[in-house]
């Protein structure tokens, strides 16, 4: 297909989303190491008798090898604690699920690793009687935090729901109790941005959150794919399906302005090679202690956007992306410190059929990158290396063959 016989689709590279009328347009960047600090996982360092009970042996050389900065949990014991305090001395932040009469000890016992607290994991789910329960709770923790000097730095993160389209309206605007709002938009097998549970599109599932958290920023506190993909009510995907989806997922909710979305989870819980509980299969490491496509691919996407120099002054970069007719793409534009962009491309399409529950092959299209000066350009695949997969030199123009995995394409001066 000839260039001029091709449409320009939609771009997304800031917060709002932005209709791509074609041409060159100058675009601001975000910084590489804000999109890197949006990626966490849950863990349960304090299941012992899951593989969260094996520390030395799986859970923390897992964990460091990863590269996320960020873990949310809901245990604690003074073994635990220590077990926090290690991780966090490699600049691990943690996201914990207590109450305002634990904080203030459970505070001192972690330490400068501690990022913020949360209340009620989906208060929803406890039966009659949740909603002033779970006010109280918020706010008992809000103020606890707020009004103790040595916690001034801990973010208080508000409730996460389990049912986003009927709760939220149920518990009403907390806003004034949190630092952060929270939110669990899980896929169900399907692309990221078509579902964000209850059958919720993306829009109207944010429209809901946001009943609770009004204006604050916005975290994902729970979210991704399970591997479990004969489950009716929340259907699983393939592990390789489930690998191309995260990194959607995540340049999909950085693109709509949540700051952080924490995947659940690290660690396959126990061995279940008889896929009878759903619960046992949404983790990044299988039970066995072996990797997942999924925990390859994010690793290698942290390796390549990782970027430390949180003083990076972003400047603009000209740029069009061109696709086929009826080929939908959408980007992330992010920029690192040392001055060099990195252009995201997301194709959307499905990776899998949930109906025959087998992966679906995406044969590559020819989208084309126009800059509007000569610079260096490199292209990554991280679901596949952290290496570079294509050096085109310096050039102002070139097309990469784009398919259902995220493409990284790094431009340099």
């Amino acid at each position: 297909m000839s260039l001029a016989k091709c449409v320009c689709l939609l771009l997304l590279l800031s917060v709002s989303p932005e209709a791509y009328s074609g041409g060159l347009r100058r675009q601001m960047p975000r910084r590489a190491c804000d999109f890197v600090n949006s990626i966490g996982v849950n863990t349960h360092f304090g299941y012992y008798d899951t593989q969260y009970g094996l520390y030395e042996e799986v859970l923390r050389p897992r964990l460091l090898e990863l590269g996320v900065k960020h873990i949310r949990d809901g245990t604690f014991n003074a073994d635990v604690a220590r077990k926090y305090r290690e991780v966090g001395k490699s600049g691990i932040r943690l996201l914990l699920i207590t109450s305002a009469e634990r904080v203030a000890d459970q505070a001192e016992a972690i330490g400068p690793m501690l990022w913020g607290v949360e209340a009620v994991n989906e208060p929803d789910g406890r039966g009659g009687g949740w909603v002033g329960a779970a006010r109280q709770a918020q706010r008992h923790l809000y103020e606890t935090v707020k009004a103790d000097a040595s916690m001034r730095d801990v973010a208080v993160v508000g409730l996460s729901l389990a049912n986003i389209k009927d709760s939220p309206a149920r518990l009403g605007d907390m806003s004034q109790w949190m630092d952060y709002g929270g939110m669990h938009p899980y896929a169900a097998g399907q692309y990221p941005s078509r579902h964000w549970g209850w059958g919720m599109p993306m829009d109207a599932a944010l429209r809901e959150a946001r009943r609770v958290s009004g204006g604050r920023p916005l975290l994902v506190t729970e979210c991704g794919y399970h591997n479990k993909e004969h489950n009716p009510n929340h259907p699983g995907v393939s592990e390789h399906a489930a690998a191309i989806y995260h990194l959607h997922l995540f340049f999909i909710y950085f693109n709509q302005g949540v700051e952080r979305c924490y995947k659940y989870e690290l660690l396959d819980l126990k061995r279940d090679e008889a896929m009878t509980d759903m619960e046992c299969h949404f983790g990044l490491v299988r039970a066995d202690g072996s990797v997942k496509e999924s925990y390859t691919a994010i690793r290698n996407l942290l390796r390549i956007l990782d970027d430390d120099d949180a003083e990076c002054r972003c400047r603009p970069l000209a740029v069009e992306v061109v696709a086929p007719e009826g080929v939908a793409v959408r980007t992330t534009l992010l920029q690192k410190g040392d001055g060099r962009w990195y252009l995201a491309l997301l194709r959307e399409c499905e990776a899998y059929d949930l109906t025959r529950m087998e992966d679906v092959r995406v044969e590559p299209v020819d989208v084309v990158v126009r800059t509007g000066r000569r610079l260096e350009v490199r292209r990554y695949m991280p679901n596949r290396s952290e290496d570079v997969t294509a050096d085109y030199g310096r050039t102002d123009r070139f097309t990469v063959p784009l398919g259902a995995e995220v493409q990284i394409v790094e431009l340099g001066r």
